[in-house]
Formats: structure tokens, sequence, C-alpha cells
């Protein structure tokens, strides 16, 4: 049982199960509805005699409806469900941010208690600090130390104050018998006609389990009211109540995870319940394969699938855990992007992180692709990242011109298919402009609004960022990690700071021949601040003993995708990556 002390105690991921249960036995009795329609038109249909044909027609038009009752019942308790698990997570998460805050303030009034507080201040003069000024700053200084404590025991008592609300309203819903009908007005004529704010309006009105019902049962209408520009989004979504916002995330999950416009933690936790979906899927999708391992003729092609499918199964559960926040999530279109960091009162900095060609869901599957970000997140709790992929990237797979190309385009120049897109301006274009309906998104979480965006695109990763910003995406800084190229029509933004941090590699050898992006690269454009190539761990050419010279052919493609790691031998650029971003 919950306390006082620890209102967030609890396991969202039990509730959840609980809900799935509930709608497990929905789905079945669904099933039994549907038979016994189908038993009524044909038992309406046979040649008994009228009396018996007429008895058992009516007793099932009397048990269809009992059975919706209870489909509706169930229904209404795996949402109020999925709305208490929601609550219950983002009440742990409240609580571990003040929970940091405490330890922080009782910290500082230690320190003040035992005269480790150093009282100098900026522009003193004075050799000694005289006692009168010392006792004044001391006596200010406790102020602030207990008004911060006394802040922090509020919000603790509002998120009991929460618990409790929400303990009581999913008590009440549990309870409850049967689903009332006033979610009836949403599929009238009057609501097809309505405002969107006045179905806002209405909706607020509603109980839990009437939203529930609602969103399950009119599609539709949330697609009207949610589906618009992520400015419009943000508008809508303040103006919902908690209750309509919460029951909007549990009842529309796969909407809410993709829109952009809404909280991001209002995403990650749709897209917590989008990837318990999909791991069903995998099972279902893995055990279809399993019988393929019986057949000579298939068997290779199921092991690799059956590989592939564990490796995004296992990512999913971290998500479905709380171990990994998904921003988006979508196999199917190769959607994906990773928030690393809470955003909170306390965020300063907010990183998109851009990776370039080749880069695959697998990247994101084993944590390679993370590594830069996570290094920022871990040195700079006010940073929240977000590691970006949002469609097919040049060498994800075949792609517009790799199809173009074929296969013996992809012998001749020993890449694999896919990869001319990263010089396409068309595909660059294409891409921009979803990065920056993205970063739009970005700027109306109230969370995200006021602190520093900084971009850092690695190789085509560039390309897409300044493809946005000819969109209408703006940053405060731009980092270029050996980048690729600039569109012909950007131009640097001045209120942006631009810089390269680059070592001697095979992309680089390339735009020296002006090959790449038609000679418009970070290097060769003085909006960049470009100092001179890192040095790489490893030369290009060594000598062995007898003085013999020795290509190292790995070292130019090395050296490249060192500059997008937080790996040792790239300390030296992450030193002034982060001089650059924190001063």
């Amino acid at each position: 049982m919950w306390t006082v002390a620890n209102p967030g105690l609890g396991e969202p991921d039990s509730i959840l199960s609980e809900s799935r249960i509930r709608s497990a036995k929905a789905a079945n009795l669904r099933t039994l509805q549907t038979t016994l329609t189908s038993a009524q038109s044909h038992a309406e249909t046979t040649g008994w005699t009228a009396l018996s044909r007429d008895a058992f027609v009516d007793r099932l038009v009397a048990l269809v409806p009992e059975i919706d009752l209870l489909i509706r019942g169930l229904d209404a308790q795996a949402a109020a469900l999925q709305t208490y698990s929601v609550t219950v997570d983002e009440i742990q998460g409240e609580q571990r941010l003040l929970e940091a805050r405490r330890i922080t303030a009782d910290t500082d009034l230690y320190d003040l208690q035992f005269g480790k507080t150093d009282f100098a201040q900026p522009g003193d003069t004075f050799i000694f600090m005289p006692t009168t000024v010392l006792q004044t700053r001391r006596e200010e200084a406790f102020e602030v130390a207990y008004a911060a404590i006394a802040a922090i025991d509020v919000v603790w008592d509002e998120l009991a104050t929460r618990r409790r609300t929400a303990d009581d309203v999913c008590v009440r819903d549990l309870e409850s018998d049967q689903v009332l009908g006033a979610t009836a007005w949403f599929g009238s004529s009057g609501a097809a006609g309505s405002s969107v704010d006045d179905l806002i309006v209405r909706m607020n009105t509603l109980s839990e389990a009437d939203l529930a019902v609602l969103i399950a049962t009119n599609p539709d209408l949330v697609k009207r009211m949610l589906t618009a520009t992520p400015e419009t989004v943000a508008e809508r979504w303040q103006q919902l109540g908690e209750p309509a916002q919460l029951a909007l995330i549990a009842g529309a999950p796969a909407l809410l995870g993709s829109l952009n416009g809404l909280p991001a933690l209002a995403r990650v936790a749709a897209n917590r319940l989008n990837a318990s979906t999909r791991i069903t899927e995998i099972d279902a999708e893995s055990a279809k394969l399993g019988s393929s391992l019986e057949s000579v003729e298939g068997y290779f092609e199921a092991v690799a699938l059956l590989k592939e499918l564990a490796l995004e199964r296992d990512y999913l559960q971290a998500a479905a855990d709380g171990d990994i926040q998904l921003y988006l999530y979508d196999r199917d279109a190769s959607r994906i992007v990773e928030m690393l960091g809470t955003p909170s009162d306390e965020t300063r900095h907010r990183i998109t992180y851009v990776p370039g060609t080749m880069s695959k869901m697998g990247m994101f599957y084993d944590g390679s692709v993370q590594r830069l970000s996570q290094w920022f997140v871990v040195s700079h709790p006010d940073t929240v990242a977000f590691v970006y992929k949002d469609g097919l990237f040049p060498g994800d797979t075949d792609g517009p011109l790799g199809e173009k190309v074929g296969y013996f385009g992809e012998s001749a120049l020993r890449t694999p298919v896919g990869v001319a897109d990263a010089n396409s301006a068309a595909f660059a274009d294409k891409t921009g402009k979803t990065l920056a309906a993205f970063e739009t998104g970005l700027a109306l979480d109230p969370w995200l609004t006021d602190t520093a965006s900084i971009a850092i695109g690695h190789s085509w990763g560039l390309a897409n960022i300044t493809s946005a910003e000819v969109a209408g995406a703006h940053y405060d800084s731009v980092v270029s990690l050996s980048g690729a190229w600039m569109p012909e029509e950007w131009e640097p933004h001045p209120d942006t700071n631009y810089a390269d941090f680059s070592y001697e590699d095979i992309l680089q050898s390339a735009q020296g021949l002006g090959v790449v992006g038609d000679g418009n690269n970070p290097r060769s454009n003085g909006a960049f601040d470009a100092g001179p190539f890192y040095q790489g761990p490893k030369p290009f050419i060594s000598m062995d003993r007898e003085g013999a010279l020795i290509l190292n052919p790995s070292v130019p493609l090395d050296n490249h995708n060192l500059v997008a790691t937080d790996d040792l031998n790239n300390q030296e650029v992450l030193v002034d990556l982060q001089e650059l971003i924190y001063g």
C-alpha cells in the first residue's frame, strides 16, 4: 500500500497486465456476440414451427445486449486500469525528480548548518568579510534553503493527493457494473456539426469510463480533434483535462505516439503501450516462423528473421518496462526516435542527433547509435536528447535512387543499394520537411520551449538537418560531425552557431574531389567554424620493421565512424563539443 512518504509505490506493468486480461475477456465475448447474432439470423430463416423459433430468437435477442453490457463493463475496467497505470507511472517519474531535488536542498542546508558554505559573491572587494555582512548572507541563505524544502514538500503533498484521487477514480470505475450512455451524443448529427472546441468542452465533462468508451467507439472523432498542425495539436491538448488526456493515451496510443505537438512525456507513455502491442505481434510472427524451421527451403531465412525479431522484442520490452523512452516507433515505416533524459523544469538543453548513411533500426536495438547522445545526457543532467530516424535513411533499404542503380551499379560502386540517396537533393528535401515538423513539435513542449536547441548531424545527418533549416527549422547551434553537405538553397541563420568536427576520413576525401553535395560542405563553406582535422588513433600509412610502407585501408572509414562515438579515442572531439554546447 502506498503512503504519503512514497506516493508512487506500485507496479504499472502489473496494472497494465490486469487491463489486458479484461480486454482479452471482452474480445472473447465479442466473438461470442457475433456467433449469437449469426445464430439469430439463421434461426429467423429456418422452417421451425413458429413457437419454438420465436422462443429461440427472443432468447438470443435478450442475450446479445446482456453480453454487450458485460463487454462495456470489461472495456471500462480495462480503460480505467490503463489510465491508472499511466498515472502511477507519471507519479513515479515526478517523485524521482522531487527526491533528487530534496537531496540537493538537504545538502545545501547541511552545508549551511555546518559552515561549509562560501558566502562570497562576485564583486566583493573586502579582504575579510565583515561579520554583519556574513550574518546577513547566512540568514538569507537559510531562508532560501528552507523555502526550497517547503516548496518541495508542497509538490510532494500534491503527488499524494493525485495518487489518492487516482485510486478513488479507479476503484469507482472497477466497481461500476455498466457503462452509461453519456457518450451517445458524440455519435449524433449535433456532434458532427460542432466545433472541435465544443467537442473538447463536452469531453471534459465525461467520466473516465465514458471517455474510454468514446475513444474506443469513435476513432474518427479522435482523429478529427487531433489530426492537425503541431501548433493546433498543442493548443487542443492543453484544453483537454487530465482525465481526457490520460484516456486518449490509453485508448488511442497508436495515434498519439506519433503526433507532433504533444508533450514528449505523453508520447513516450503512448509508445510504451504501443511497444506492448508490437511485442504481442512479434510473438505471433515468431511462432509462425518457427514452423518454417522444419522446412529445409525456408530454414536459413526463418533463422535470420527470428534473430531480427528477437532483437526488436528485447528492445521493445525495455521500452514497455520504462527503461527506454520512445518518442516515436513504427517498425514498418522505419520510424524511430528515442528520447534520452526526462523533460522537466530543470531542462536547459535539448539535442537532436541525426545519424548518417546506413543508419538502420537494428542500430537502435543494439544501442550503438545512442552512445554519443547518452554521453551528453549522463554528463549533463539538464539535457534531453532525441536520437532521430523518422523514415528511410540512405542505404537503409534499396531507396528511390537505389532502385535505379540496381545490382550492377551496386557492384561497381562497391556500396549497398540505396547509398546513392545520400547525395540526392530531392531525398534530402523530403526528409528535411519531416525533421522540421518534428522540431516544431518539440519546441511546443512546455518543458522544452525555452531550452537551448542543438542539432548534431553525422555524415548525411547534416544534410538532413540543413534541409530542415531550409524547411523552417531553427537551432541555436548546428554541429557537423564529418557532415556530408548542405542544400544549394541553404543559408546560415544569423542567430545560429555552426561548427564542424572531423578527422581526415573517407568522406573528406570524397568532398575534396567535389563529388559530394556539389562541393557545398562544412569545410568549404565559411559559415562553419572548422579547425584543423583531428588526429585519428591509427595512421593511413604505416611502416614495417624493414621500412616498407603499409596501407591501412580501414582507417578512412574507421575515422568517419569514430567522430560520432563516446570512444576514448574520440575524447578530444568530445571535450571540444562539450565546450561548444555548454561553454
